[in-house]
């Protein structure tokens, strides 16, 4: 629809395709619940209120009388790929849970498949119906103490801020960069400023001075805040908080009743998830969001506006989405019930049959990531530097349920002929990471606790943010099984047990991927959760957890393919303490 075209709906001199008449419109412009209808031609809004002038005889016509219209759910930032599903089939899932917006940070792609793989994400985007929108990984690598299957350098990254489908610099999480004024992440910085495109932040536990730093940098947001307080001191100094409820961090139980009590106002907060698992995607999405903080004591309004008009104002595309309002997409959600917010059925650019998207043709590459050779036990066991069988000092990570931060302990470890092995009797696991792009072949071998089970090992590509190979076990025999496996699979998940494979999840897209079904992945997941429940995990979430182990701008203790690495220090430390 032209411009022209546009203005002559607006006036009523060019009739609707759909009305939606008898209901109430959330107007999260003005936080009012008003009657009124909504009139949409060509995806676009173009009347709310009384538009009997706007209403012909080819106008479908839709009586929702008692009912509520409320903006599409935006999720403010989300790396799809943690769902182990294509972009379209994400955005597909997303859309019956009333969520329309994703502001996506391709950065796992990013990492194994480099600018290319960044401009495939953008071609999809074309062939699917919901709004996406897209910041540019600003951080691949995360951090040099790993090995990446690609580096996006700053002209890199200021070329692809470009792209129509782009609104910004993804999360900067090498704050110590920008608070040392590295010119390589200035420049992307800038450059995203000068396009008035938004940079994202990424500040665990960053407070007083160096977040003013961080700030003054022209970084906006963040969604790492580790406490209510570090939270509202990043909020009063400007700082756009997202609220993250994914399937490893979440913050809203401890945050929002605080919020609530305090009488802050929540405009400058919005709704993410991060990351969300398939399970958790098929059982809701944002509304589960919308709902948990309505559950909390948010006024269903400004629970609302919380997922929808504040995310598309702090990006600049509320002129695109965010509200029913004149002149935005027809994104809108009805609702049967406002306070549990439930949904009656979504229309996606003014279409209720967005349901399905051109399946894509994906270049062979993406496909053929993982280069490793084959794997012994041999190959991840720790040497322990002396012919005696006298006990050493262990740095041990432990892994922490439903968080994606760890903890350090130190521990005793008995070598048996000069090899230090796990002791699942203590919780004291192996853990391996083993770079799988054919470029180092190395290897970083550590331990952890927090796991529980005392034997067998499970192994998975999905190691943020390189994504390297990541396998953790109670003996070496089982975790080379399930290294070799990921190998024959070109990626995935995999689990061993008494020398036997005893589940596995192919993800041969990047080694992140399927590309099947929501159904279809889900159900196999959940198969390889109930085999690590037999084996004896005590986490809820192992996948998840064991993927942030790598990632080595979290606190506290973490592993790469180059060794065990202390976050807040950034070096790598040995296995065994001097």
């Amino acid at each position: 629809m032209s411009l022209q075209e546009r203005i002559f709906a607006g006036k009523g001199d060019i009739k609707a395709d759909l009305a939606l008449t008898g209901g109430k419109i959330v107007n999260v412009n003005t936080k009012e619940i008003l009657k009124g209808d909504v009139a949409v031609k060509d995806g676009i809004i173009v009347g709310i209120g009384d538009i009997s002038d706007k209403i012909g005889d080819d106008t479908n016509t839709i009586d929702i009388t008692g009912k509520f219209v409320s903006p599409g759910l935006i999720d403010g930032h989300v790396h799809f790929e943690s769902s182990m599903l294509t972009l379209a089939h994400f955005a597909m899932a997303a859309i019956r849970h009333g969520t329309t917006g994703l502001v996506i940070d391709p950065h796992e792609i990013g990492n194994v498949l480099g600018k290319g793989g960044v401009e495939l994400v953008l071609s999809e985007i074309e062939d699917i119906p919901s709004s996406i929108f897209v910041m540019v990984p600003s951080c691949v690598p995360s951090s040099d103490l790993e090995t990446s299957g690609a580096v996006m350098d700053a002209p890199t990254v200021t070329s692809l801020l470009y792209n129509d489908h782009v609104i910004g610099l993804g999360e900067v999480m090498d704050f110590p960069g920008v608070l040392d004024a590295d010119p390589e992440k200035l420049d992307m910085i800038e450059e995203a400023l000068v396009l008035g495109k938004r940079a994202d932040g990424h500040c665990p536990g960053m407070a007083g001075s160096d977040l003013a730093g961080y700030l003054c940098a022209g970084i906006s947001s963040d969604h790492e805040s580790l406490t209510y307080e570090e939270a509202i001191e990043k909020a009063r100094m400007g700082m756009a908080v997202m609220l993250r409820e994914g399937s490893a961090a979440k913050c809203l139980h401890e945050f929002i009743p605080r919020l609530v009590d305090d009488g802050i106002d929540l405009g400058n907060f919005f709704f993410v998830t991060d990351d969300r698992h398939p399970g958790d995607l098929i059982r809701g999405y944002m509304d589960v969001l919308v709902r948990t903080a309505i559950d909390l004591g948010t006024p269903p309004i400004d629970a609302i506006s919380t997922c929808t008009i504040n995310a598309a104002r702090h990006y600049r595309i509320d002129h695109l989405v965010g509200s029913v309002s004149i002149g935005r997409k027809a994104d809108l959600v009805v609702l049967s019930d406002l306070e549990g917010f439930v949904i009656d059925r979504v229309f996606v650019n003014g279409s209720s049959s967005a349901d399905s998207a051109s399946k894509p043709v994906y270049p062979a590459e993406v496909f053929d990531t993982v280069k490793l050779g084959a794997i012994r036990a041999e190959d991840l066991r720790i040497e322990s530097g002396t012919d005696t069988d006298t006990d050493v000092e262990a740095n041990i990570i432990v892994a922490i349920p439903d968080a994606i931060f760890t903890d350090w302990r130190v521990d005793a470890i008995c070598p048996e002929d000069s090899i230090l092995k796990p002791d699942a009797s203590r919780d004291i696991l192996s853990i391996a990471v083993i770079e799988r792009y054919g470029k180092r072949g190395s290897i970083g071998r550590g331990f952890v606790s927090g796991f529980g089970f005392e034997g067998g090992a499970f192994a998975q590509t999905i190691a943020h943010d390189s994504h390297n190979v990541i396998v953790t076990g109670a003996n070496f025999e089982d975790m080379a099984l399930c290294v070799n496996e990921i190998r024959r699979l070109h990626g995935g998940i995999v689990v061993a047990y008494d020398g036997e494979i005893v589940g596995r999840l192919p993800l041969p897209f990047a080694g992140l991927l399927s590309t099947g079904s929501i159904e279809s992945v889900d159900a196999k997941l959940r198969c390889l959760h109930a085999v690590m429940e037999e084996m004896g995990c005590v986490l809820p979430s192992p996948f998840m957890t064991q993927s942030f182990l790598a990632l080595p701008v979290i606190p506290r203790l973490k592993i790469t393919d180059l060794g065990l690495v202390d976050v807040e220090k950034h070096e790598i430390v040995d296995v065994i303490r001097g």
